[in-house]
Parts: structure tokens; sequence; C-alpha cells
């Protein structure tokens, strides 16, 4: 072994083993030109990178989901094994971080690569063990696995240029290499770096790009936290801004890193020195939506919006999570309300979400203000009638005051207004248009004596099927007055809803082709189909569903059977009696013919039928 190799001296089965690999990769990747999962020399190279680069970016057969594997042996046919066995280095570097990755995923992934029985006998007579780890430094979450053939044109990019400047004397040891990365990786899209030999990456440029978290972080873990996704570290910081309110103010240019970084000493300053993604943590942060920070800015300036989209993509799930990390995130605007929330939480935070059903008989009486007839002495006389709106507004008001830098204040309540496609919005709200946008001020009503007031404390939450009410058909009036969010499909809550009862050690192989093959479908609904269109995407909790078709086909066939198999014949039954049937009900205007042509390219897609 070279005698710069670093020796894996910790268990394989911690994290720790994790970082012991990637400074095993820098010391005989980088360093020295080696391969790490083979006990061959000068493989790494910066010649086979360059070749790797004219197969896998040059050639621009960009390959994602299913059919990765089949794009990469077209990209990769003409490949010598040198040249493949680079490029299996750099899966195996995408592979490392990830908690949510199954061993034999990563231990198959050069066999895959290298596909041909010569290839594979070479890789097996020099294959090293022990290179995949069981662990990761957390999950690297949907989007990182949709994402791979950008985050390997990263990973592969970055190489090359730690290469050249390895190759002219720049950097010699693992520290600077490091230094190097933490350097270079976060502007390599926005420097002039990839333009050189008239090439050109734009395609790269505005791409969100996991690795770029993660390399970091393993480079300089006592800094950069574990964390992939830009949008958790743009939560993060929104949510625990309080905690580095000075620093914020104080800084012409302070990066969402460093924020965290200096946000993770406030919280260990506190006595808190626990992952983001703890069970303490995390709920504080994280409300389950895609854009947690434009949401929790649209609830506190604008004070209401309206999450809209196609069934069955958790808007009033969604509604809900946000509603409780918005109070949670006021309740910890004051620093001394930390201590508190980790010792006991914050109580009572259910009363303060208001859920307001809506159906076709909701009538501004029920829920504004209105007439009755009611007994009396005398026989009966009509007297005015607060609607159910008055009893929340009620709640809103005796809220308590607390004290803090804008003043004194009170927690907020949310309304959630649910389904409001079912109604005629117009006139059942009334003069909530008004109440809305003149808060705090007194508001006469169609009712004579009954004044609506909504305090700064009420936000709104409305939710909206577009499929039965288009955005379009809103008047301005009401439009004007919400922040208007799209809810479409989303590949990384059904992934996280399939893990849920799945497990992914077992399943991996079947849940991710699956998930694969419903973006597919709803990409081919969203652009493909001109009578449909992404108002008519099928919500992820309708594919979710499969969980309960295979344990109820397991139970009914057979529990012994093979779990693909019964994947299989379940997706089968979801195809039939749930999705096949709703995209016909959504083709009903068109003909017979066109119909039938829609759903077959759709069933492929689906990856069911012939």
């Amino acid at each position: 072994m070279n005698e710069n190799t670093i020796e894996l001296a910790v268990n394989v089965n911690t994290k720790e083993y994790v970082y012991e690999l990637y400074k095993q990769f820098i010391t005989e990747c980088i360093l020295n030109n080696n391969s790490i999962l083979t006990n061959e020399q000068n493989i790494f190279t910066l010649t086979n990178l360059q070749e790797v680069k004219k197969c896998f970016i040059d050639g621009s057969i960009k390959g994602n989901g299913s059919d990765y594997w089949s794009k990469i042996k077209n990209q990769f046919k003409d490949a010598n094994y040198e040249v493949r066995l680079c490029f299996a280095h750099l899966n195996w570097l995408w592979y490392l971080p990830a908690d949510d990755i199954t061993v034999n995923t990563k231990s198959t992934t050069p066999k895959r690569i290298l596909d041909t029985e010569a290839f594979k006998e070479r890789f097996n007579t020099h294959k090293k063990d022990n290179f995949y780890p069981k662990e990761g430094i957390g999950s690297s979450g949907q989007y990182h696995k949709t994402n791979k053939p950008f985050e390997i044109d990263f990973l592969l990019l970055l190489c090359v240029h730690l290469k050249k400047q390895y190759n002219d004397k720049k950097i010699n040891s693992v520290a600077q290499v490091n230094d190097e990365i933490i350097n270079f990786a976060p502007n390599l899209f926005n420097t002039n770096w990839y333009n050189l030999d008239n090439e050109t990456y734009l395609f790269l440029k505005d791409k969100s790009i996991a690795m770029q978290s993660l390399i970091m972080h393993l480079a300089k873990p006592n800094y950069y936290e574990a964390i992939a996704s830009i949008q958790d570290k743009n939560a993060i910081v929104q949510n625990f801004k309080t905690l580095i309110t000075e620093d914020l103010e104080n800084s012409e240019d302070f990066k969402v890193d460093d924020a965290i970084y200096k946000i993770k000493q406030a919280l260990i300053a506190h006595g808190y020195n626990q992952s983001f993604y703890s069970k303490q943590l995390r709920p504080i942060w994280q409300s389950s939506l895609r854009n947690n920070t434009l949401e929790m800015m649209s609830l506190q300036y604008k004070k209401a919006m309206v999450l809209y989209g196609p069934p069955g993509t958790g808007k009033t799930y969604n509604a809900n999570q946000l509603a409780k990390a918005f109070i949670t995130n006021h309740y910890l605007h004051k620093k001394e309300n930390l201590s508190n929330y980790f010792n006991s939480g914050l109580k009572n935070i259910e009363n303060r979400i208001h859920l307001f059903q809506f159906n076709p008989n909701t009538s501004y009486e029920d829920f504004i203000a209105g007439y009755q007839l009611k007994a009396t002495n005398n026989g009966s006389e009509t007297v005015a009638v607060k609607g159910q709106l008055f009893d929340i507004i009620d709640k809103a008001n005796a809220e308590t005051e607390t004290t803090d830098e804008a003043g004194k204040v009170k927690l907020p309540h949310i309304l959630i207004l649910d389904e409001i496609n079912r109604v005629d919005l117009s006139r059942v709200f009334g003069e909530l248009f008004s109440a809305m946008e003149y808060r705090n001020k007194p508001i006469q009503t169609a009712v004579k004596g009954i004044s609506l007031c909504i305090p700064s404390n009420l936000h709104i939450i409305g939710t909206m099927n577009e499929i039965d009410f288009s955005v379009e058909r809103i008047d301005f009036a009401l439009r004007r007055r919400f922040v208007w969010q799209f809810m479409g499909y989303d590949d990384a809550a059904l992934s996280q809803m399939l893990h849920g009862y799945f497990n992914p050690n077992y399943f991996e192989e079947l849940t991710e082709p699956f998930v694969n093959c419903c973006t597919a479908l709803n990409n081919y609904i969203s652009f493909n189909i001109d009578e449909l269109g992404e108002d008519y995407q099928i919500g992820h909790a309708f594919f979710a569903e499969i969980t309960k078709i295979y344990e109820e086909h397991k139970n009914l066939t057979g529990k012994s059977r093979a779990k693909k198999t019964l994947f299989k014949e379940a997706k089968n039954i979801l195809w039939d009696i749930s999705i096949k049937p709703m995209l016909v009900a959504f083709l009903g205007n068109t003909d017979k013919e066109t119909i039938k042509e829609h759903t077959e390219v759709l069933a492929k897609k689906f990856g069911v039928g012939k």
C-alpha cells in the first residue's frame, strides 16, 4: 500500500467511517492517481477524468430516473476499463454521504458501469472490500437521487479542477485539497472556469446541487453542517435568525453557511448540541413545504395565502404543518423562550389553529353573519346572529400579549379555510375582503349592528383544488389579498411516504424506480398532453396507496411470495383501480381514440401493461 495511504482504523459501521473513506479518496485518488475501489494504481488520472467528461458531459446524453443506466451504457460504450472505473469512483463519491441508499445498491454500481464480462472479471480480481459503508452522514433526500446526473457533473468538474491544481503543484496535501474545495466548490458555476476550452456548462449554472454542500461538509465537518438542501438551509436561518440577529445586521456578506454555523454555536451555548434534523430541532424550522422560507414570509407580511393545485398533493396537511411551524417560529422570536420550548414545548398550539371546512351549502350567513327567527314570549322575532368566523376572531383576540423588541405582540392564530373552491367566494367572504386589508378596523357587515374586525394576529391559509375551480376564474379582489402557492406532485414527499411503510434496506430497488415512474407519468401529463397540463398531475397521495394495496394483496395471495412479484402486481392493481380511471375522467371531453392513445402512453410511463 502506498506510504501516503490512510489506514481505516474506525469501525466500518459508524458514521466516522464515512469521513475516513473521504480522506482515503483525497489521498489515493486526488493526490496519488490510484483507485480506492480496487488495488490498482494510475487509474484516477486527469487524462481519464477528461475522457469521462467527453463521455458524460460533452456527449450531452443526460440520464435520470429509470433510464439512467441505459443512457450510461450508451455514453460509455466505447470507453475502456480505466475510464469506466474512474467514472465508478465519481458514482461512489456521490453515494458516500447517503444514509438512505443501501449497501447493495452502492456495491453493485461499479459492476453496472463495468458492464462487460471482461471488465467485471478484472474489477472482481482487484476489488477491495469495506468501501461501501452502511452508515452515511444523513439522508440525501429524493432530490439528490433524481438530480443524480447533474450531481455527478459537479463532482467530475470539481475533480478535474483539483487534478489540474495538483499537477500544477498548487496543492499537495489533504488539508490543501480541502481548503481548495471550500474556496472553489461554492463558486464553480459563478466563474468563467466552465467556459475554458470553448466549452460551456451553462446547463448547470442555475441548478441546485446537493453535493456542493455535502462535499464542503466532508472537507470541513466542524464548520459546514451535513445539510444537502439549500431550501433546508434557508429555512433554518429564517426560523433561528433571532439567535444571530446582531451578527446578521452587522455583516454585509453573511452567507447562509456562515449563518448556520453561528446559529449552531448559539444553540450549543444554550446547551443544545444536536443535529438540525433531530426530533427537537426539526419541527422548529421544517413545515414540510418545499419553500418553507417563502411560505413563512407570505404569512408574515401578507397574512393570507392559498395553497392550490391538483387533489392528493397534501394541501390541507401542509397548511396545518405550516401553521404549527409559523406559530412556533413566533414563539421563538424571544430568545428566552428557547429553553422553555426544549423543556416543555409550545403548549396549546393546536388551540391556535382553526379549521373551517367549506362545502357547497356554506353561506355568508354561516360564515359571517345573518338573521335567524327565534322564539320569544311574544311569539317570534328576527335577530342578527354572528357566523362561525367570529368565534375564531374572539379566540385570536383573547391571546395573551407578550413583549419583545417590537413591543407588545400576540402569538399568531391560523385560520385554515379548507376547499374554498366549493363555494361562491365573493358572496361567502363578503366584507372579509376589506377586513383583511384594514386590520383592527371595524367593517360594517350586511347585517345591521354587526361589524367585522380582523386582528393582526389572525392569519389565513386557504386550500383549493384547481381542477374543480381554476385560479383564473377568481376575481381580482380575492386574488390580490392572498399569496398564491401552487402545490403539485412532489416526488420527495412520495419517497418519504413510501419509506414510512417500506423498509428502504429491503425495498429501495423497488420504491425508487416506482417514484421515478410516477414522476415520468406526471411529467408527461404536464408537458405532453394539451388537454391536461400541470393542473392535472396525479397527487403523490394517490401513488402512496400502493402501500395499502401491497399489504392487502400480500395477505390475500400469500406472504411467502417474492416481494418483487407482489410489488409489481400491487402496482398493476393501483393503475387499474385508481390511476387509469382518474386519467380517463380527466380526458372525458376528448374522443375515445385519443383517450386510448394517451392512456396507453401513460401506462408505459408508469411501467405497467405491455
